[in-house]
């Protein structure tokens, strides 16, 4: 072998060690940043939600839960499947295709979020004509304002530049001045609208910051909305949109469907312990959320590398899943008191149901989210998660007459083990991941 030869396979060897590192280091900073949102998050909930939920009261927190569950259908339909596709799209796309990516899908999120509205409000004035239904206006439009904090910030933006610090930042600076207002201004079960507005909007700040950034990455990155690109958004995430909706009716259709046969009282009950288990789930998203973009990206060049990447995570999940769900399970008798204060009581038996829910969720993520999707599954994901979905609406209804809030919380979490177990069980036969 020639010395020039020697050199040139040097160099070459050299350059994907290298790009290898810088991969595996921005990597490590996305999740990092992800973690660190989400841990200051954490922090900034355990100080704020114990506090909300002592001010307000199980019924006046259970109105705004069960508000905030109507609402998350107008979050459903304007997302579509793009929180999946469109950080996919753009970490995979040429540097001169993001600007015409960026634009398709921000306008294809704007139409979506004028026609749910319209279609909303029509439907409810034509409700009202055949039967008096009692909602509460100035608590729907307080919740309402999250609706356009979602639309103006592309989150999966930042995800598909792999650049999730400003997600970070921009999250923070938003929740750090609703959270001041929040202590300033609710004082009372009366300023409950007041509490629900400023929960709010957080997204809404955040989003107004985020288009300062976005102009410093990259000037005149919004285009003119063109029918052609955002119809070929809308058709990409179509089968997304399909298993986001099938997901929704077991997540946050289960509050509104406790507050219709029960009360607000019991829905704050359920809502105390869920927004607890939220806080871990968010942690457990937020890995998930920086490793999504990158392992799309791994996949692409190698599968190998991917699934063995996905396996150590999925060791990871496993190990800290069990023991903290065992010492969630084991603590919250006494944390809930001192938390929530007495009046929570009742929120001890739907977080001890719900104490491994983190752990399955992990794992059907990893199963799901980061690899059945970079591996083009799809059709499969999707049927998985409407299989799931039709399950619950089986055991939801006569689990919430037996137990009420207890009830909500183990269909909760037969649900989310039945998505779990498909998928291990689809994975394994077609030897990906688990073999």
């Amino acid at each position: 072998m020639s010395l020039r030869l020697q050199v040139c396979q040097s160099n070459v060897s050299n350059y994907y060690i290298q790009e290898d590192i810088l991969k595996n280091t921005r990597l490590l900073e996305n999740i990092f940043s992800m973690v660190t949102l989400r841990a200051m998050e954490y922090i900034l909930s355990f100080i704020l939600v114990p506090y909300l939920l002592r001010v307000l009261g199980p019924a006046q927190y259970g109105a705004i839960a069960f508000m905030q569950g109507i609402i998350g259908y107008f979050s459903l339909c304007i997302n579509y499947g793009f929180p999946l596709i469109a950080p996919r799209d753009i970490a995979q796309a040429k540097e001169s295709d993001i600007p015409r990516l960026f634009s398709a899908y921000f306008w294809a999120m704007v139409l979506l979020w004028l026609l749910v509205s319209v279609v909303f409000f029509a439907g409810y004035q034509l409700l009202l004509l055949v039967y008096p239904v009692t909602l509460d206006l100035p608590l729907f439009f307080a919740v309402y304002t999250s609706v356009i904090g979602l639309v103006i910030f592309p989150i999966w933006y930042f995800q598909g530049i792999q650049q999730m610090r400003y997600i970070t930042i921009l999250n923070l600076s938003g929740r750090m001045v609703t959270m001041l207002l929040l202590f300033l201004l609710v004082r009372s079960p009366d300023d409950y609208v007041m509490a629900a507005f400023l929960m709010s909007c957080t997204p809404l700040f955040a989003g107004i910051l985020s288009w300062k950034v976005i102009r410093d990455i990259c000037p005149g990155i919004l285009l003119k909305p063109v029918w052609k690109d955002m119809q070929a958004t809308y058709r990409e995430g179509w089968q997304i949109f399909v298993s986001s909706l099938a997901v929704n009716l077991y997540t946050t259709s289960d509050i509104v469907i406790l507050g219709v046969l029960t009360n607000d009282t019991i829905v704050g009950y359920y809502s105390g312990a869920d927004k607890l288990i939220g806080c871990i789930k968010q942690a457990v998203s937020a890995v998930n959320a920086a490793v999504y973009p990158y392992i799309s990206k791994v996949m692409q060049e190698s599968i190998e590398r991917g699934l063995h990447f996905l396996k150590k995570q999925l060791m990871v999940y496993t190990v800290l899943g069990v023991l903290g769900g065992a010492v969630l399970y084991l603590l919250c008798p006494w944390g809930i008191p001192w938390l929530l204060g007495e009046k929570y009581i009742p929120s001890v038996g739907p977080l001890q149901v719900m104490a491994f829910v983190p752990l399955v969720v992990a794992m059907s993520n990893v199963m799901g989210y980061e690899t059945m999707l970079p591996l083009g599954m799809e059709k499969i994901y999707s049927k998985v998660l409407i299989t799931a979905s039709i399950f619950n609406l089986i055991i939801i209804c006569p689990l919430i007459s037996w137990k009420g809030a207890e009830g909500t919380a183990l269909a909760m979490l037969c649900t989310e083990t039945m998505v779990t177990v498909i998928m291990a069980v689809v994975l394994w036969k077609k030897r990906i991941l688990l073999r």
